[in-house]
């Protein structure tokens, strides 16, 4: 089932909701607000949100590049719950890689826990693959999959 939504970057005053839509997906591992604020303070081009028509936040995904190795990262993609099973999801990530590829980024990786499977049966649908399970990904026991996607694998026109 689709929604009406388009995707945009992040404004200052979504960071508060986005923050909450945080809290409630991954506590107790959300990133704090100042955090939010500054990945927006560094790269607004790399966090995006969906939103209705009447721009209320549904989704959002947040990004970085490593530039020395030149691989993008997805940090986080979270969507309302009441709007999950909306491909909502899925558009934010196919936008995100967008962006990386236009940056002529072709390797990107991103973690998620173990049993979260919507998430990486959602990954596995856009070109991602398991790469490793590590057992203390954040030195607090808490074992993570390392998913990778080789972008220049994929065909221009399946991230459209």
């Amino acid at each position: 089932m689709d929604s009406n939504f388009r995707i945009r970057k992040v404004a200052k005053d979504d960071l508060p909701l986005i923050f909450q839509m945080e809290e409630e997906a991954f506590k107790p591992k959300h990133y704090p607000l100042f955090v939010l604020r500054q990945l927006f303070d560094i790269a607004p081009e790399l966090f995006l949100v969906a939103v209705d028509e009447l721009d209320d936040i549904k989704g959002y995904c947040f990004g970085g590049i490593n530039q020395e190795e030149g691989i993008g990262w997805i940090f986080a993609l979270a969507v309302a719950k009441q709007e999950q099973k909306k491909r909502i999801g899925e558009r934010l990530t196919l936008e995100l890689l967008g962006f990386f590829r236009n940056k002529n980024i072709n390797s990107v990786q991103l973690t998620t826990t173990t049993d979260n499977d919507p998430a990486i049966r959602l990954y596995e649908k856009v070109g991602f693959r398991i790469v490793t399970e590590t057992k203390d990904y954040y030195f607090d026991n808490s074992p993570r999959v390392v998913m990778k996607l080789e972008m220049e694998s994929q065909n221009r026109e399946d991230l459209n």
